[in-house]
């Protein structure tokens, strides 16, 4: 997932620059998290009530977190590679700042799993899977049944890390408005595949996983970053930052009633569906950047509100330590409870959540602090020369 900054203060500042840490995205990627957490930490099961059904649906609903954040990471990467693009060292600077963020967390983390803990105890994970982690292509293999089951969830960061390869060579040799009618075919191209792949048969996987099949969420990101670019364009979307905040709740609502809750591989969800989820969050993206830049309305207050930024800022960690902690602690232990009770309904399902998602920030903190901040520290060997605008420094 994109990764965010170093923590910041709330404190009275000057109006922010599109260029700038703009507090609103930290609270987007927040929600982002506790989406994705949701989904995946969703333990209910046997027979519910009423509650327990609310509750059980809005964790099935949790999934479209990974899309949230294929968004935001298509926006920030681009806005960062087109405020930079003039820079001598624009590769080296921008590759090197990427593997700085992503691979020693990543690398480390595959390093005591498969590595260190086999050495020291008893724990023997399976060996098929690991070569497509290691290389940043499970989101390639595992529908074809080379997944590890200890990460089910590294399929989103090997997507990313894909797009992070390609893009900035795409956004260098393109012109700003090229550049916005490529996001725009390859949205429009995105939803064929899926449409096509599911009409030829392909199962839900492929379609959930595929690089090529979640490429519109990374584009419109992208499309919004280069809107905001253009000068003229970005003054008329500030005006109308209300209508646009607007219009990505008419947006989710329409592709959730369309879709009929926007289940994650149905064949009208996996096309249409996902295309409806990339527009909303692209919406609800620009206008969290126009909010901040205002520095009004609710939306602003909301996603700048403290906590929600905290978790933003630490997404990345709780992103790859949640699984690991949930399967091998927190899992067990429920276990071991459930044996008197297999029901498990909404008061314990989401008391479970909330130790288990805490857990986790804990962890993802001492390992940005301890441990994370040791690699951020060499970004400053990597600063982009010759800068239009200081570019968003993640």
């Amino acid at each position: 997932m994109t990764s965010a900054p170093e923590p910041t203060s709330l404190q009275p500042r000057s109006r922010p620059t599109l260029g700038g840490h703009l507090l609103t995205l930290d609270g987007v990627r927040g929600l982002a998290i506790l989406m994705v957490l949701a989904h995946n930490l969703n333990v209910l099961s046997g027979r519910q009530t009423r509650a327990g059904q609310a509750v059980e649906l809005l964790d099935d609903l949790g999934w479209v977190g990974v899309q949230l954040f294929f968004v935001l990471s298509g926006f920030l990467i681009t806005g960062i590679l087109l405020d930079t693009r003039e820079s001598d060292n624009y590769y080296r600077a921008f590759f090197a700042r990427r593997v700085l963020r992503i691979f020693p967390l990543y690398y480390a983390t595959l390093a005591v799993a498969f590595v260190v803990l086999p050495l020291v105890s008893s724990h023997h994970p399976p060996p098929d899977g690991q070569v497509w982690l290691w290389t940043y292509t499970s989101n390639w293999a595992a529908p074809a049944g080379h997944d590890n089951p200890e990460f089910p969830h590294f399929w989103s960061l090997a997507v990313e890390e894909q797009f992070y390869l390609i893009w900035p060579f795409v956004v260098r040799a393109l012109s700003p408005k090229r550049l916005l009618m490529l996001c725009i075919g390859l949205a429009v191209a995105s939803l064929w595949i899926r449409f096509g792949m599911r009409m030829a048969g392909s199962g839900p996987q492929p379609v959930y996983m595929w690089t090529i099949c979640r490429m519109d969420a990374l584009a419109l990101g992208a499309a919004v970053a280069v809107l905001l670019r253009m000068p003229r364009i970005a003054e008329l979307l500030e005006r109308r930052d209300r209508q646009i905040g607007w219009g990505a709740l008419a947006l989710g609502l329409g592709g959730f009633f369309i879709t009929r809750g926007d289940p994650r591989t149905t064949g009208l969800s996996q096309t249409i569906g996902y295309s409806l989820l990339a527009l909303t969050f692209a919406a609800l993206v620009c206008a969290a950047v126009m909010f901040e830049l205002g520095r009004r309305g609710i939306i602003y207050h909301v996603l700048a509100w403290r906590p929600l930024r905290a978790l933003g800022t630490y997404s990345y960690g709780m992103y790859v330590f949640h699984m690991p902690i949930h399967r091998a602690i927190g899992l067990p232990i429920l276990r071991r409870w459930a044996e008197e009770d297999e029901s498990i309904g909404a008061k314990w399902g989401i008391a479970y959540f909330l130790a288990v998602s805490a857990a986790t920030f804990v962890v993802a903190v001492a390992s940005y602090h301890l441990f994370e901040q040791r690699f951020l520290g060499l970004k400053r060997y990597f600063v982009p020369s010759r800068t239009r605008a200081g570019a968003d420094a993640r």
